[in-house]
């Protein structure tokens, strides 16, 4: 479970520093756990150029959930300014984005158990 939720830490310390970086004036997260999943619901507001960023992101946090990489390459998430979003990426499950020119809201889902069919991730 400690190992579990230092994962966690991981993606939220990813996040935040990606969105710090971007500017943003104003950054809130909320972290959601239950049984079944976790989710990171994250609001990012007064940045500039919120269109790019959020096709920044989806680029990043669209590749698939990797369990088999996760074990080796978790702990560099939140050390690593390129590869730490697709790190990222491939620990979530879902990612879901939407913006307008003043914020950008991003949801993503990590299951907690592996699931037998993969999901396609969308926005």
């Amino acid at each position: 479970m400690k190992h579990e939720m230092k994962k966690i830490g991981n993606i939220v310390d990813e996040i935040t520093t990606y969105f710090l970086e971007q500017n943003a004036k104003e950054l809130n997260i909320k972290v959601n756990t239950s049984d079944e999943k976790i989710e990171i619901l994250v609001t990012a507001k007064q940045m500039s150029n919120t269109s790019g960023i959020a096709e920044n992101l989806k680029k990043y946090l669209s590749y698939p959930r990797a369990y088999e990489m996760e074990e080796y390459y978790w702990e560099l998430a939140g050390e690593n300014e390129k590869e730490g979003l697709a790190i990222v990426g491939s620990m979530v499950d879902e990612a879901m984005l939407d913006h307008n020119d003043e914020r950008l809201y991003l949801k993503v889902i990590r299951l907690r158990h592996k699931a037998s069919s993969s999901k396609k991730k969308g926005n």
